[in-house]
């Protein structure tokens, strides 16, 4: 009985194997679609509808197409080991003697021998084949939209604010470089697809890559910050992503390209806000500088202090004397005059404020320099008071004398004919009468004296 048993396992072994071989002869067709934003790496899959293999779904018949798409790479895998890794699109042959196939090529017989030399494998196998040939797809398109952020505040060198505590969130994206190295690293030989959920994680279920980009985000904060010119305010780091990128790149590259075939290809930064203490300490500097260059701001700042702290007093609910009298302490200690000295300042601030309640009133102009006595001499000496200069000796000069105007226009004359047209100097006009010696009272002689009568002029 054991014997009959035998010969009926081997015979059955036989027809198995023959049975698989041939089975595994059909040439198969490989493809893929787009990988998209979720899976890494994809098992390829027999795309062929009609005359399919339907031997082992583990078998590549030799003489196989592979259709490469765009945004992939391809990874050839023979008995667990990567043989061909193929980067660019386009259509490919499957060419290895460890799955021979009579339709491989046009050499029939070669190949019909390379089968019966594969049946006889499989028949020491048990009819079980003793070769596994996959076609692996790896995704080489940007992984976008990566969230991140920091759960704690970290430390931040601002050049304008020294240390203080931030908090961080945008995204960032990474792209396989590497396919060899991720797929021997990262992925392996998986059954089915590997998807970037299973490398990064989440925001909240973060996997170590995820984590080791949250813990290298300080050291490149620290590349960032530091002293001007060279360091970024915390309030312009969203408008830096070049820089942070490069800066993020330096700190990750080197160690995820060597170890997982991986690069960082963008960061975008969404938001930077303090914490509350650093956000208290950022507001004092600001309101410092602020008063300490313009001075009217500082004046308005104590006045308004001074008028709400008079209010507080009027409202005091033991009375409105006590209040004032703290008031009047305070006073005592700051200065009483504390908002006369500010409101002093913002007068005395240049430039002067237009309007408001602490511009000034309307200020008389200038007076007008005093106009040196005395008369100036020819020499340049001005002030002179007496007949001779006080600086050359010179005499005083006579006064011009004003002169007369002829009917001919001729003016300044001071003979007794006119310069241009020789006509005599005009009579002077009686101040009194000729006769009776009578002088008006406001100096206008009449025609006829209104005493005697005489004709005046």
């Amino acid at each position: 009985m054991g014997l009959i048993s035998l010969i009926r396992n081997v015979a059955g072994t036989t027809f198995d194997s023959i049975n698989s071989q041939i089975s595994d002869q059909y040439l198969e067709f490989f493809t893929q679609d787009s990988l998209g934003q979720d899976i890494l790496v994809k098992k390829g899959a027999n795309k062929m509808e009609k005359g399919r293999n339907k031997g082992n779904s583990e078998v590549i018949s030799n003489g196989s197409i592979i259709n490469v798409p765009e945004g992939c790479y391809c990874l050839l895998v023979n008995n667990g080991e990567i043989v061909d890794v193929v980067s660019d699109a386009g259509a490919y042959k499957w060419d290895t003697s460890t799955a021979p196939s009579v339709l491989a090529n046009k050499n029939f017989g070669e190949n019909l021998k390379a089968s019966i030399a594969d049946v006889w494998n499989r028949m020491k196998m048990g009819g079980e084949i003793q070769q596994q040939q996959r076609v692996y797809f790896v995704n080489k398109l940007e992984m976008m939209n990566q969230n991140f952020g920091t759960p704690s505040p970290v430390p931040y060198a601002d050049p304008e604010y020294r240390n203080i505590y931030i908090r961080l969130n945008g995204t960032f994206s990474f792209r396989v470089e590497n396919p060899v190295t991720f797929f021997r690293n990262i992925s392996g030989n998986v059954r089915d697809e590997y998807t970037v959920a299973e490398f990064m994680g989440t925001p909240a279920k973060p996997q170590q890559p995820r984590l080791e980009f949250l813990d290298n985000i300080t050291e490149t904060l620290n590349k960032c910050g530091g002293p001007y010119p060279n360091g970024i305010m915390f309030s312009t780091l969203p408008s830096k992503q070049g820089e942070f990128r490069r800066y993020m790149q330096d700190c990750l590259d080197d160690e995820w390209l060597q170890k997982r075939g991986i690069v960082v290809e963008t960061v975008a930064i969404a938001s930077v806000t303090p914490d509350d203490k650093s956000r208290e300490r950022i507001e004092k500097v600001d309101e410092a500088k602020l008063y300490g260059s313009d001075p009217s701001a500082l004046g308005a700042a104590v006045a308004l202090g001074q008028t709400e702290a008079m209010k507080a007093a009027g409202a005091n609910a033991n009375g409105a004397v006590n209040g004032f009298m703290g008031l009047g302490m305070m006073g005592a200690v700051g200065g009483n005059n504390a908002t006369a000295a500010a409101i002093g300042a913002v007068q005395n601030a240049q430039p002067a404020p237009q309007g408001g309640f602490f511009a000034p009133q309307q200020q008389a102009a200038p007076a007008a320099a005093p106009v040196a006595a005395g008369w100036t001499c020819s020499c340049g000496q001005t002030g002179n008071t007496g007949k001779f200069c006080g600086n050359c000796g010179s005499a005083q000069p006579a006064p011009v004398a004003a002169g007369w105007t002829c009917e001919c226009g001729q003016t300044g004359n001071t003979g007794k004919f006119c310069g241009n047209c020789g006509k005599p100097a005009p009579a002077a006009a009686p101040t009194a009468c000729p006769q009776c010696g009578f002088k008006p009272a406001d100096g206008n002689m009449p025609k006829f004296c209104p005493e005697c009568g005489t004709k005046i002029l």
